[in-house]
């Protein structure tokens, strides 16, 4: 038995037993690096790149670096595509799936790519890329290593990190997986419902009651535009919409629950009281309404329809949880409450108003109101008065 081959096992002992534990990624590469360290690796950073499933990031690294805290860099898939990442010692890996070592020191120094020379410039003075199979999903992963060791990495070490290949890519391969589960279920059903779900309330009705401005929105004219417009125009036009909805009730501190055709439902939580969540609630509407009207002020000239929508607030409470059958559960917000916020969205077209508050909401916002009158609801009992912002 050579003398690499004890420290790696203890190694891949290591990594098969404890390596999954860790909260994240980044706590593991840290304690990773340590391990690797301590096995006589003169280790001055190592990165875990992983690919995973996001519509917005194509993949993400967990480095970790002498001297400072393991950190979590999330990759576009735009910015994946440019030249700095194409021509870079990962991507190179990525490609071909073969290691990849250079020396950035002495008379084997070779700098083919541009990133080399700067971590040169950081003190390293080896550097040494291998591909990791995560299986066909992920595509596989990379880890980076870098020795400022005048030596750099000699044959032992090179020898060791070979044989804990396997073992880290096993342990890659959880930590993409999670991370492809926590991403895609916050982009189809929101951060807090992920947190829920995957506390383990995943049982048909199971909820609870919670205290919130219930926000609703739709497109204004969305059925002659759907009939006007190509498929690709009208697709674009909804994406740009829903994309300005979607910041200006996330800036503001509000939830987005779902889409409905052409309509979202959010909420914003009354945790902090009713004042705040209604302020808040309305800084989204006046927010959204401000960024159609620039969007298109910015478009008038390019034939391209004004984009305009209805919104209603509501304050009430709402049953908050798994509705749905068994099997197939939409994690959602229902009760009078919601109810209501729908039938008032629908006086916006007729008064021509933007923004339409509940006297529940108004209240609560404590800022000057214009009232709209008394209407009745389909489905609901009596009259409501209806305001909106003055000012708008």
């Amino acid at each position: 038995m050579s003398a690499a081959a004890t420290p790696a096992s203890a190694i891949t002992k290591w990594l098969l037993t404890e390596g999954g534990r860790f909260e994240s990624s980044t706590a593991f590469v840290e304690k990773a690096a340590e391990r690797l360290i301590e096995g006589g690796v003169p280790l001055f950073r190592m990165g875990l790149t992983m690919t995973h499933l996001h519509p917005v990031y194509r993949a993400s690294t967990s480095e970790w670096v002498r001297g400072t805290p393991a950190r979590d860099i999330a990759r576009r898939r735009d910015l994946m595509g440019s030249r700095v990442f194409s021509h870079s010692p990962i991507a190179q890996v990525m490609r071909t799936r073969e290691p990849l070592r250079r020396r950035l020191v002495g008379p084997e120094a070779e700098f083919d790519f541009p990133v080399l020379e700067e971590l040169r410039d950081k003190g390293l003075t080896d550097y040494y890329v291998m591909p990791l199979d995560m299986g066909p999903r992920l595509q596989g992963g990379i880890v980076t290593y870098g020795s400022d060791h005048p030596d750099g990495f000699q044959p032992d070490h090179l020898k060791l990190l070979d044989a804990t290949v396997p073992a880290l890519a096993a342990i890659g391969q959880i930590y993409a997986s999670r991370r492809s589960i926590e991403g895609l279920m916050n982009t189809y059903v929101g951060a807090e419902p992920t947190r829920r779900i995957l506390n383990g309330e995943v049982v048909q009705g199971v909820g609870h009651t919670v205290r919130a401005v219930v926000w609703w929105c739709d497109l204004r004219n969305f059925t002659s535009l759907s009939e006007s417009l190509a498929r690709d125009e009208m697709l674009g036009l909804l994406n740009t919409y829903f994309s300005a909805a979607v910041e200006s009730v996330t800036e503001a501190g509000g939830e987005v629950l779902k889409f409905m055709g052409d309509a979202i439902l959010a909420i914003f939580r009354c945790e902090n009281g009713d004042g705040d969540a209604a302020t808040r609630a309305l800084t989204a509407s006046r927010s959204l309404v401000a960024k159609l009207a620039a969007i298109s002020g910015e478009r008038a000239g390019a034939n391209y329809p004004e984009i305009r929508c209805g919104i209603a607030v509501h304050l009430g409470p709402v049953m908050y949880g798994n509705i749905g059958a068994p099997e197939r559960l939409d994690f959602t917000v229902i009760g009078p409450a919601v109810n209501l916020v729908s039938r008032l969205a629908q006086l916006c077209k007729p008064l021509g108003e933007q923004i339409v508050l509940s006297a529940e909401a108004a209240k609560a916002a404590a800022t000057e109101m214009r009232p709209l009158g008394r209407h009745s609801f389909k489905g609901i009992a009596g009259e409501r008065e209806a305001f909106a912002p003055a000012g708008t």
